[in-house]
C-alpha cells in the first residue's frame, strides 16, 4: 500500500512525498521547489527538510542578494 506525507509551509502546500521503491518520491505541487519533483528521499521528514532549505534559499536571493 502506498503512503503519502503532505508538506505544507505556512499553510501553503508545498508538494507530498509518496513511498517509492527506494525511499520516499518527492511531487512538487508549489512552483517554488519544482526543482525536487521527481527525487526520493530515505524519509518524508528529509524531503520536508530540503524543501525548506529550497524556500529558503529563495528567499534569501530576492532581489539579486544572497
Amino acid at each position: 500500500m502506498i503512503q503519502s506525507r503532505t508538506i505544507i509551509e505556512k499553510g501553503r502546500l508545498l508538494g507530498v512525498a509518496t513511498t517509492a521503491d527506494r525511499g520516499w518520491l518527492f511531487t512538487a505541487i508549489d512552483p517554488r521547489v519544482e526543482d525536487l519533483h521527481g527525487r526520493c528521499f530515505g524519509t518524508p521528514a528529509e524531503a520536508e527538510r530540503v524543501a525548506l532549505l529550497v524556500l529558503d534559499r529563495g528567499r534569501s536571493t530576492v532581489g539579486g542578494q544572497a
